[in-house]
């Protein structure tokens, strides 16, 4: 019984969610493609964990007489804003070492943009990312579902990576690609569901400002080469470093931006001015959106690509399993106080069911009071002559959910 109320579950959020589990595993895969084919380019530059900041600021600002801001991206392909020495704008990425332009900024087309709204709102704004929330909350719960019926099919946890018995082929792929991808399907669901709390605010909390007196003399000046900070700060660690307006004004400051905080500094002499501390529901919402799009590694970015087609084959295999399992109509013309020849019949998957009930509709054409009935619905039959039982074992030998009641009412 509890098995079937699993699978009943697991069908029913299947159902309900198949379209939209659809349209995202699609867009899914087109995007990953999309992030794979974004670090083919030959932006990034050697060694850049050891470069900090001060060291990069430094050279650039030899080559570039203004700058507007410099930033690293997931790719950890630093490009710049500035203009350089004949007046001319540069906008794209570079060596942060000599300030060389390597190649324009990459901009995404108008196809994968289209394909990032539909993933993430189906154009329908604040409603379809409450609809894509709900759908990948559904999805956590049938990954869950699932994980409980391999569990009951392998009895127990530890056969759960037991070898598959194959009965046929759609059984057989949802049960090991299910394994195989439970993880990264678990993680897609969990960090988009996160995501959809976050961007609609339901999990939100302020950013802590902390103002910091200045300690330095006003009139004492360090080279940007001296800053602390900036001498502290890794290259890779940068989102964006905006630069003063006004090069030499106290009152213009450059604005770092670090994953986790957001830093005011004196552009005279480097000492912080203030700090914005990011909340844990911000961090949390970065890794998570690391985490779903796979973009800072291309191998988990491939993974959450082939995870995102194999829920388009699980749909398929699930549908197909179902349909096997329920084809088989059965049509009985006699009670059980009437039947004189009773099959009883035991299955998970409907096949040992359509044997039986082809053997049936033979008893029945040849005029035979015959009755098919599941193993759990055995009774008393006051009239039967002939008693035939169907039955097969499934996975590592569990007996079917609808024969587990057929000891206790024999």
């Amino acid at each position: 019984m509890l098995v079937s109320i699993w699978r009943y579950a697991h069908l029913a959020l299947a159902i309900v969610s198949s379209v939209f589990l659809l349209l995202l595993s699609i867009t899914g895969v087109i995007l990953a493609v999309d992030a794979v084919n974004e670090k083919i380019p030959p932006y990034r530059v050697e060694h850049i964990e050891t470069l900090n900041l001060a060291q990069s600021v430094t050279a650039l600002r030899k080559v570039y007489p203004e700058i507007i801001a410099i930033s690293v991206d997931h790719n950890q392909f630093v490009s710049i804003d500035a203009i350089d020495a004949d007046g001319n704008t540069v906008k794209g990425y570079i060596d942060p070492n000599t300030g060389r332009l390597l190649g324009p900024q990459l901009n995404k087309s108008q196809f994968i943009q289209w394909v990032t709204a539909l993933h993430r709102s189906l154009f329908l704004k604040v409603t379809g990312r409450v609809i894509i929330g709900v759908v990948s909350f559904l999805l956590f719960l049938i990954t869950i579902s699932g994980i409980v019926l391999i569990v009951k099919r392998q009895q127990g946890v530890r056969h759960f990576f037991a070898k598959i018995n194959r009965d046929f082929f759609a059984q057989y792929f949802h049960v090991v690609s299910g394994r195989l991808f439970l993880i990264p399907i678990l993680i897609l669901a969990l960090t988009g569901t996160y995501l959809f709390l976050v961007r609609i605010e339901i999990l939100k909390k302020p950013n802590q400002t902390i103002e910091y007196p200045n300690k330095m003399k006003e009139d004492i000046e360090l080279e940007v080469a001296k800053f602390s900070i900036f001498q502290n700060t890794k290259l890779v660690d940068l989102k964006t470093l905006e630069f003063p307006f006004m090069e030499g004004d106290p009152d213009e400051y450059f604005v770092l931006k670090l994953r986790d905080r957001e830093l005011t500094i004196n552009q005279l002499n480097g000492s912080l001015h203030k700090e914005v501390k990011y909340p844990f529901t911000a961090l949390a919402e970065e890794l998570s959106l690391d985490l779903h799009t796979g973009k800072t590694n291309i191998i988990w970015v491939i993974v959450l690509g082939l995870a995102s087609l194999n829920i388009v084959f699980f749909i398929y295999t699930g549908f197909v399993i179902t349909f096997k399992r329920t084809r088989t109509k059965i049509k009985n013309k006699y009670k059980p106080e009437e039947a004189e020849i009773v099959i009883l019949f035991g299955t998970e998957n409907g096949s040992t069911l359509f044997f039986a009930n082809q053997i049936h509709k033979q008893l029945l054409a040849d005029g035979q009071k015959s009755l098919l009935l599941g193993m759990n619905q055995y009774q008393c039959f006051p009239k039967a002559k002939h008693l035939l039982v169907f039955t097969s074992t499934y996975g590592l030998g569990t007996a079917p959910s609808n024969a587990l009641q057929f000891e206790q009412k024999l």
